[in-house]
């Protein structure tokens, strides 16, 4: 997953093949709907950068989908404007007790 801010929007990710021609679908998972663009891929060792002018809302959740002449690239991306990304969860208040069968004894 990616994580991007309403102010920079670069997306860094390893491609299925290096196409510097490529079509941007990005979806918005909370509205369901995609926005589509055309974009010059920038590769930078064995990534490839792009940067879309989507303008993404914080809080949010994309999916992206980006294509050559094959799809390159498939994944999610999320948006916050916050920059501690060690210290930030989406579970942010929501604590999730992991239960379980077996208490650790052993019978004989």
């Amino acid at each position: 997953m990616h994580i991007v801010s309403t102010t920079d929007s670069t997306i860094k990710f390893v491609p299925r093949a290096y196409d510097t021609s490529l079509s941007v679908v990005i979806t918005d998972e909370e509205t369901n709907t995609s926005s589509t663009e055309s974009l010059t891929g920038t590769r930078s060792r064995n990534y490839m950068v792009i940067d879309p002018s989507y303008s993404f809302k914080e809080g949010r959740f994309y999916t992206i989908r980006v294509s050559g002449s094959n799809e390159v690239y498939r994944g999610r991306v999320f948006c916050t404007d916050q920059t501690d990304y060690e210290k930030y969860t989406v579970n942010q208040g929501q604590y999730t007790q992991y239960n379980s069968d077996n208490n650790g004894y052993i019978y004989r």
